[in-house]
């Protein structure tokens, strides 16, 4: 069962019903495979030949192999915090995305919270700091999620790299301890090119708080995810956010990035 809630609103969150799809374990967005090829530089690969390939996500030490695969693990509870690319702005419906699609594949018991335009610092439309993560990450304190994922942050243009670097990190440390028997992992910004040229400065804030809380980052800006040439393919039409294929092939990736917080490193063999 997915629970749904959405904040973007004055009148606060509602829940919406998630539709569940059946898919191959695997996420394939229904693009050409000659797009497909043109990301594989930015993959995570399942089997590294070299065990420091196994530390592909940055703070991934933080996190236990065996903790990091229970948490993700068929049926867990799942708390996803974010902003309009967990809503699923661009989608078919406008309600389905990343997000959805990964709590589909992986059949977890997961609470979406996605508002628009919000993000650790910014409110989004409603100009209430009730909607930026840290305030509801603190307002979800009754659910007991054993993984917690805060995605996003390019709608924190308007503030200094110190003080989105402060605020990522104090986020990340309520999560943890709010939640001390959690995994919590943080996602940087996620756009499609050329927007995603213009979060490299909020990507590396992110990033420095995420290391400073002793939380896992998934950086798709640094892995190249979105690139020139296959963000044709991928952007809404708006060039902001994602398509229905954009969200899945972005779905797909952080399933793989997940992934390697369970495999095997520090020295474990990787195949």
């Amino acid at each position: 069962m997915a629970r749904r809630t959405d904040g973007g609103w004055p009148d606060g969150p509602r829940s919406l019903p998630l539709r569940r799809r059946r898919r191959r374990r695997r996420l394939m967005p229904a693009v050409a495979l000659g797009a497909m090829s043109l990301g594989v530089a930015g993959f995570l690969v399942m089997l590294p030949a070299v065990s420091d390939a196994c530390q592909s996500v940055p703070g991934a030490a933080n996190v236990s192999t065996n903790r990091a695969a229970s948490a993700m693990a068929r049926g867990s509870d799942v708390l996803i915090v974010g902003d309009s690319y967990t809503t699923g702005r661009g989608s078919y419906d406008g309600t389905h995305g990343w997000a959805q699609d990964l709590v589909a594949e992986r059949n977890w018991d997961a609470t979406i919270d996605g508002v628009p335009g919000s993000g650790y610092v910014n409110t989004g439309a409603t100009n209430s700091t009730r909607w930026n993560y840290i305030s509801r990450i603190e307002r979800s304190a009754s659910l007991t999620p054993e993984l917690v994922i805060v995605q996003g942050s390019q709608n924190d243009w308007l503030v200094s790299a110190e003080t989105l670097r402060t605020r990522v990190e104090r986020t990340l440390r309520t999560a943890k301890r709010q939640w001390p028997d959690a995994v919590v992992v943080a996602i940087g910004p996620s756009a499609p090119q050329p927007r995603a040229e213009t979060t490299a400065g909020i990507s590396a804030a992110v990033a420095a708080g995420a290391h400073a809380a002793g939380v896992p980052f998934i950086d798709p800006l640094d892995e190249q995810w979105f690139t020139r040439m296959n963000s044709a393919s991928y952007a809404a039409g708006d060039g902001q956010h994602l398509n229905d294929d954009g969200y899945r092939y972005l779905a797909a990736k952080i399933d793989d990035a997940l992934e390697e917080l369970a495999a095997p490193r520090d020295g474990e063999q990787c195949a």
